[in-house]
């Protein structure tokens, strides 16, 4: 959610199941993406689950998996 409006990230947020309080107090933060990140509606809304949805893999699986193989 790089660049985006604030009345868009609170859409998305809210799309996310985001409660909307959170996603207001998300949205309209002038913080940039990685201050925001540890937010808690940032949290809620994109989950571990969410983001291997979406085709990203988790670095420290990867890592466990090369340091640890079975």
């Amino acid at each position: 959610m790089y660049c985006l409006k604030p009345r868009t990230k609170v859409r998305s947020l809210l799309k996310l199941g985001v409660p909307i309080l959170s996603a207001v107090g998300c949205g309209i933060s002038s913080k940039g993406p990685c201050r925001s990140s540890k937010t808690p509606g940032i949290q809620q809304g994109l989950t571990n689950a969410y983001l291997e949805a979406e085709g990203l893999f988790s670095l420290r699986e990867r890592w466990i998996t090369l340091h640890y193989p079975k």
